[in-house]
């Protein structure tokens, strides 16, 4: 009995030492640069609760500010923020349509809605997981529905909540937000899951080792489709490692070369996007994505701590709280 006991606790220890070689501490410049980044957000958050960005009030946008203070330790009521979050949070659930679709309806510009449906499902799942609020998991549940039922032929999203067959970066956000509410206990099938997967996987290009946005076909503008095709296979589970390891290799060689140098397009989406493929494997590609990660981002930080926009800013802060651990869908 002593024999297995010892047994137990060097097993124990490896699995804490192979935890602790992967994970990379959050420097305190970093930690400052991030907490400017929310100091900012949260003064510019409107009084109803939402954030009035360039596509005026969205959910979408709203949704991804709110997960920024939720992945540094906010939730409604609880932490520094947890006013801002908790007013964000009702707005979001305000805006939940008897159709699931969570929608703005006064929204000046309604061109993506169900990207902005799976931000908002997406943000409520990982609020809910851990917070089990009745009125949250009903609006959930409606929304998580209604992604089930606009999945195209071909396992696909569109922008419009109808089923078809969209690009890959709609596609990867409703993904996310299924298995987040099905991490958080809500019952989604995994075939659904596995559809969009294989349609996703059509768009890899053998070459380059990248997604294409809708094709193969993978260009600088879209390189944010790329990390977030990379991103959601290691959130999926996916064992083949050239749809994983040898795809956030590529990631690792722009960020080399540095986004902003190589003109890429949309640069605090692909960082975001990257950032958790490169979180997920872990090792030395993540201590080098972080180290490079900081970098970018202390020295393109503005003066009111702002990266551009509100979901910009959020998608920044998102892409470097990752080792927080505070949002479970982005972790191992």
């Amino acid at each position: 009995m002593r024999n297995k006991f010892i047994y137990l606790l060097i097993l124990l220890s490896c699995v804490s030492l192979s935890a602790r070689e992967t994970t990379v501490p959050i420097s305190a410049d970093l930690s400052q640069s991030l907490n400017r980044g929310l100091k900012y957000l949260a003064s510019t958050q409107q009084e109803d609760g939402s954030w009035n960005g360039n596509h005026g009030r969205n959910v979408g946008e709203t949704s991804l500010c709110l997960m920024a203070f939720m992945s540094m330790g906010n939730l409604p009521a609880e932490g520094e923020y947890g006013h801002v979050v908790g007013k964000g949070v009702n707005w979001v659930v305000d805006q939940a349509k008897p159709n699931g679709l969570i929608q703005y309806s006064n929204q000046e510009k309604q061109a993506a809605v169900m990207y902005g449906h799976a931000l908002a499902t997406l943000m409520l799942s990982e609020a809910w997981g851990q917070s089990r609020n009745q009125e949250i998991g009903k609006v959930l549940r409606n929304a998580v529905k209604l992604i089930l039922e606009v999945q195209g032929k071909k396992g696909g999203w569109g922008y419009k909540s109808i089923p078809e067959d969209g690009d890959t970066s709609v596609m990867v956000m409703q993904i996310i937000a299924l298995k987040s509410a099905q991490d958080a206990g809500i019952y989604v099938p995994q075939k659904t899951i596995q559809k969009a997967l294989s349609l996703i996987k059509t768009r890899f290009n053998e070459a380059r080792k990248m997604y294409g946005y809708t094709t193969t076909k993978v260009s600088k503008n879209n390189y944010g489709s790329s990390a977030a095709g990379t991103c959601i296979m290691f959130i999926c589970g996916e064992k083949e490692k050239k749809y994983t390891e040898e795809a956030v290799n590529s990631l690792l060689t722009i960020m080399r070369n540095d986004p902003k140098k190589q003109k890429v397009g949309h640069i605090p989406y692909f960082l975001y996007y990257a950032s958790v493929a490169s979180y997920n494997q872990g090792g030395d590609a993540y201590r080098e994505w972080a180290k490079l990660l900081e970098k970018y981002l202390i020295r393109e930080q503005k003066s009111k701590g702002e990266w551009g926009s509100y979901y910009q800013t959020a998608f920044c802060i998102l892409g470097a709280s990752l080792p927080y651990q505070y949002i479970p869908v982005y972790q191992k």
